[in-house]
């Protein structure tokens, strides 16, 4: 995984950028600081720029940058498009 910051399709950032308008709950796949692969519902309160890099500001507070999204609920990102959803089918 690089770590210099990649932009997000544009086409994506709008699927992002409209759940944390309409507040609502999603289902997200990204990968923390640590590549460690992290998934789970949560809301998207708001966006930020720090360091040339974008980041979702999560309900939790935790701040996932955008370049390490792998799903929105069943959206994959551009960049993981390859990936296969992680969620339990449980």
């Amino acid at each position: 995984m690089p770590t210099d910051y990649q932009p997000v399709a544009c086409d994506f950032y709008d699927v992002l950028e409209a759940a944390a308008t309409r507040r609502q709950q999603v289902y997200l796949q990204y990968f923390s600081d640590l590549r460690e692969l992290r998934q789970g519902p949560t809301t998207i309160r708001t966006f930020l720029t720090r360091e040339h890099a974008e980041y979702a500001v999560l309900a939790s507070g935790e701040e996932v940058r955008l370049d390490r999204i792998i799903r929105l609920d069943d959206t994959p990102a551009p960049a993981f498009a390859e990936y296969p959803d992680y969620r339990c089918g449980c």
